[in-house]
């Protein structure tokens, strides 16, 4: 018998102002989009944008995937009905054969090395025998697997740092493994922190691949840490923005003596995330960078 005719999905992306990115997103999934991404048109690099937040770029490629049995033309009369017309005119239309997302994942995921023997690796493959310390990570949908130049900055810091016995605050947390990645280099609890309930799950289960329960990783929105709680650690992969927007809420947490890296950070907007946690009575010990990427790490004095 014949193999069945590959799936076809239909792919429509309008290109819009960045205020109109919202709507554009509701309007395609009215017209029965399964899913909608968002791509950057210019030279505008950013990390990621948070949950229901406008990206940072000026204008936006809002791309729709319908299923195959969707009419084009019942589509756009849809789009219609919600979008003004001049943001109808500058639009793409494909057919596209189905894809092995999951395959297509995996093979973009690679076990890689940070510092002297801090392995991640994905939850399919097998750990090297002489690693040190080992973070199996299921990429899921949520940001972190090692190999954006941020998290490998931060890993590689991890790394150095004497973690035994500690507590550590990730702030957004995404996938959790920089929390995991400190848990199985001995610390003794970590919390982690997201404002996307999807990197939340994601934390959760990837502490349950590496065997970490919820007595030694705590979960949550950034509104539920205890005002009052403090730790040894402090990092946060975010970006630089909010960095510098938080520095005053974030830095209370920090004990004295304690440790922080902060990442997310382009290399021309180091400086100014520095002074800002500076400012909140700490000490910049250096600025690390990796590309266009930079780390800021410092200490609470005693």
């Amino acid at each position: 018998m014949d193999d069945p005719a590959p799936r076809q999905w239909q792919r429509l992306s309008l290109d819009v102002p960045q205020a109109d990115v919202e709507s554009t997103e509701d309007a395609l999934l009215a017209a029965g989009a399964v899913s909608v991404s968002l791509e950057e048109l210019g030279d505008e690099p950013i990390l990621e944008p948070g949950p229901g937040e406008t990206p940072l770029w000026q204008k936006v490629r809002v791309a729709g995937l319908f299923e195959e049995g969707v009419s084009p033309a019942e589509i756009m009369a849809i789009l219609h009905q919600h979008l003004r017309p001049a943001l109808l005119g500058d639009f793409d239309y494909q057919v596209i054969e189905d894809t092995d997302w999951v395959r297509q994942t995996q093979a973009d995921f690679a076990a890689a090395c940070y510092g002297d023997g801090l392995w991640v690796v994905p939850h399919w493959e097998t750990p090297p025998a002489d690693a040190k310390a080992v973070v199996r990570i299921d990429p899921g949908l949520a940001f972190g697997t090692g190999q954006h130049g941020t998290t490998a900055l931060c890993l590689g810091w991890l790394d150095r740092q004497a973690l035994q016995g500690l507590n550590i605050l990730d702030v957004g947390c995404g996938s959790g493994i920089l929390a995991l990645g400190a848990l199985v280099k001995g610390a003794e609890m970590a919390w982690g922190t997201d404002i996307d309930p999807q990197a939340l799950k994601a934390s959760a289960d990837n502490a349950q691949l590496n065997g970490i329960g919820t007595d030694r990783f705590s979960l949550g929105q950034p509104e539920e840490l205890p005002v009052e709680a403090r730790f040894d650690i402090l990092i946060a992969n975010i970006l630089a923005q909010p960095l510098i927007d938080l520095a005053g809420e974030l830095a209370p947490h920090l004990k004295p003596g304690g440790r922080f890296a902060l990442s997310g950070i382009l290399n021309h907007q180091a400086e100014a995330v520095a002074a800002q946690w500076m400012a909140q009575g700490l000490v910049i010990d250096a600025i690390d960078s990796l590309g266009d990427w930079s780390l800021v790490q410092g200490h609470r004095p005693h």
